[in-house]
């Protein structure tokens, strides 16, 4: 640490006296933080719900249109006449 960081750190802490937060205060706080936990979870379990969901219908849509194609390309190779 340089010498005008030391006297500014010597400086603030002759006149800044450090403060314990009051009881009601660290008790809204923790009932807040855990609150916002618990949010969190929710929230993160609803994205990967839906994630799944997404996935499962893109997965049925390929799957339908995988299907459609067969089908089409068959259809087109029987219309065709074969060379004798």
């Amino acid at each position: 640490m340089d010498p005008l960081e030391t006297q500014v750190s010597e400086s603030l802490r002759r006149w800044i006296a450090p403060i314990e937060p009051s009881p009601a205060f660290v008790r809204s706080l923790r009932s807040e933080l855990v609150d916002a936990a618990r949010r969190q979870r929710v929230q993160g379990h609803r994205a990967r719900w839906w994630w799944l969901i997404g996935t499962a219908i893109l997965g049925s849509v390929v799957s339908v249109s995988g299907l459609a194609a067969f089908l089409l390309l068959r259809r087109r190779a029987r219309a065709q006449p074969r060379p004798v």
